[in-house]
């Protein structure tokens, strides 16, 4: 078992994780209707180094040789210096509405980190190897990576009908400190969480 810095070659494996971490968001954002298949999408962006998808922002869970969990963060420099690139990969492969999507989605549902925070995001474990404490050992590494940088919590977003996630991110400390109402029928609420780190 081995969690590290994410690499461009662990894209393939990878994307499949950030995928996982909501479909249903990646779904409505980059639609199937007017790009291509959203995992090959996300494979290109996570081995490039551009986008908030990249391999820089994530660390992974490596069991037996086999990248089987990932984590991504950011904190308010990494995030803003992602926007460029992002808007660019998106227009390129979904054009204007998929931006228009994210924007709405990143104003309305999920916050931008704050300073002296360190966001979570793209949390997933492979089907068939949760339930073995992956997730949250893989947010504890966080934790110490972030206490060793100097930042005072760490923040996640999570859908509010996640149970599962949202009892682990509980039980780990994570406080919900707002609630977002979703501006839709497909998405649904989200619940931002915050766990001091001192």
């Amino acid at each position: 078992m081995t969690i590290r810095k994410a690499r461009s070659e662990d894209s393939a494996q990878a994307a499949q994780l950030v995928f996982a971490s909501g479909p249903v968001t990646f779904e409505h954002i980059f639609s199937r209707q007017h790009g291509p298949y959203i995992v090959d999408f996300l494979s290109k962006e996570f081995a490039d180094t551009r986008t908030m998808f990249s391999h820089v922002h994530h660390n992974v869970y490596e069991l037996d040789g086999e990248v089987v969990g990932s984590i991504g963060s950011f904190d308010v420099p990494s995030h803003s210096s992602t926007f460029l690139g992002n808007a660019r990969a998106i227009f390129i492969s979904y054009g204007w509405r998929g931006i228009l999507k994210g924007l709405i989605f990143e104003l309305r549902l999920v916050k931008a980190p704050r300073k002296g925070c360190l966001y979570l995001c793209h949390i997933a474990v492979r089907e068939n190897c949760r339930g073995k404490g992956i997730a949250a050992k893989m947010i504890n590494y966080m934790a110490a990576q972030a206490r060793e940088g100097g930042y005072q919590s760490l923040s996640l977003d999570v859908a509010e009908q996640n149970a599962n996630a949202l009892r682990l991110y509980q039980q780990m400390g994570f406080k919900v400190l707002a609630r977002n109402r979703s501006y839709n029928k497909v998405l649904d609420n989200h619940l931002y969480m915050e766990m001091a780190l001192c």
